[in-house]
Formats: structure tokens, sequence, C-alpha cells
């Protein structure tokens, strides 16, 4: 998938020439093009698997009525069976099922025991603890704490297609994009993401993943990137002289090249 994020990059830098006139082609903007069709792009992935996702039944997380079920690492952490989840990092939560990457992503958890808000605070070695148990860290308790009480059957939720649940996920695509770049302290010691995908939907979900990568990528003031090259056409402008051709695309590669590496070596 990342070959052919790649790809719409460079396609999206072409876009201007087969589009403009030559006069307006000079114009540095156009060196973002690349980087606005790589953002467009995640951004309409993301849509459309929204829009056309088969919907189906959720718990909200009021809905909990018996609270949560936590893992073996979740307790260790100070966790307890039956503790109802309030907010995250001060944040109110939506759905039972964004509980878990809320919890990989953020530090601060609120939870609800005995009637009483306690904050938990989750540090980075707990988040790598967390990442690299195969448990499920939380789920939604369907049984009541005390024994003999009546079951009471949790409430379930269709779903919906939501504009908000779209920026929601593109908020959240570009947040595991940039992670991915800059691995926090020992995140990079985890087997990172899996960009392995077998449904449809799982493909188009990478493919968004992988243009934000590229996208968040060309933001760096470098040469051979979006942004580096619209400076270097700014001051290209400015001096009214083009830099040597080939040194600049050497230059460039280079660059590029050395980026990469260094993000590779992150992960291994």
């Amino acid at each position: 998938m990342i070959i052919i994020s790649v790809f719409i990059h460079i396609l999206g830098n072409h876009l201007p020439k087969w589009t403009l006139q030559k006069a307006q082609q000079n114009n540095p903007i156009i060196k973002l093009s690349g980087l606005f069709i790589d953002f467009f792009i995640a951004f309409l992935i993301i849509f459309l698997v929204q829009l056309l996702s088969p919907k189906g039944y959720y718990i909200d997380n009021k809905d909990a009525i018996y609270g949560y079920e936590f893992s073996d690492v979740m307790k260790e952490i100070g966790f307890e069976d039956g503790d109802k989840i309030v907010a995250v990092d001060h944040q109110p939560v939506g759905k039972a099922t964004e509980i878990t990457m809320a919890i990989v992503m953020d530090s601060i958890i609120t939870i609800n025991r005995d009637n009483r808000n306690i904050d938990i605070q989750i540090i980075d070695e707990d988040k790598m603890k967390i990442l690299e148990s195969k448990d499920i860290p939380v789920k939604v308790k369907l049984t009541p704490n005390a024994k003999g009480e009546e079951i009471k059957e949790i409430k379930r939720t269709k779903e919906k297609f939501s504009f908000i649940d779209v920026l929601k996920g593109y908020q959240i695509n570009t947040k595991g994009a940039y992670n991915f770049i800059n691995p926090e302290r020992d995140y990079k010691k985890v087997s990172g993401i899996n960009f392995s995908a077998n449904s449809l939907k799982e493909k188009m979900g990478v493919l968004a993943f992988t243009c934000l990568i590229v996208g968040i990528l060309n933001l760096l003031p470098l040469p051979g990137f979006s942004l580096g090259n619209f400076i270097i056409s700014i001051i290209e402008k400015k001096r009214r002289k083009s830099f040597d051709t080939r040194k600049k695309n050497i230059i460039g590669f280079s660059t590029v090249f050395l980026v990469v590496i260094f993000i590779l070596y992150q992960h291994f």
C-alpha cells in the first residue's frame, strides 16, 4: 500500500502540469499539490468507508451499566472488573469500542468505582505492555458483579453515518501516522503496525493510513519533500534564477533516502 500511496503523491505532483497553463505552473504553491492530494485522498477514503460500510450495532459507553472487564495487564495498572469509564484525558467517551484505542493514545483515564471518580495515570511503560499483550485490554461487562442480582440486557445502538465519526477517524489515523514516523520512547520496541489486510475495507483503511504517512513526511522542510521544494521554489523566484536541476534532484533523492532509512531504523 505504501507504494500506491507514493504513486498517488507523484500523480498529485504532476496534476498541475496536465491541467494548468505553463505560466501558472511557475507558482511555488504548485509544489504543494502532491501534499494536498495525500491528505485529500486519505480523507476521501475514510469518508467512503464510513459511508458505504454495512451498519451494525455498538454499545454506547453510557449503556455499559455493569462497567468493563479488564485484562491482567490493565489490572496491574490499577483497574478492576466492574469499573465504569467516565472520561479519557478529561474528554467523555462515546462508543465502548473506542476505549481501547483511546487508552493507548492518551494518558489519564477517569473511572467510577463505588460511586467515586478516580483518575488512573497510564505511563509509557504501561502503554507498551498493553500493546505487547495479546489480550483485549477492555471489554464491556455483560453481567452484574453481585451474585443473584437480576441480569439486565445491555442496550445496543444501531450505527448511523456520522460526519463526526469521519473527522474522528481522520484524526486518529493522522495521529497514528505521526506516531509511526516518530515513535515515542519505548514504542519503537513494539513490533510495529501490521500493514496486512484481507477485506476491501481493511485494504482501503491501510491505504488511507499510508497516504497520511506520505503526507506528513512531505511536511518536512527538506529538499525532495513538498514543503522543502516549495521553499526552494520561493527562493528561486526571489533570486530570479533557478538552481541546477541535476544537483537539486541528487540532493532531493538523497534526503528522501536518508529520512526513509532513519524511520525504518526506529522500527528495527
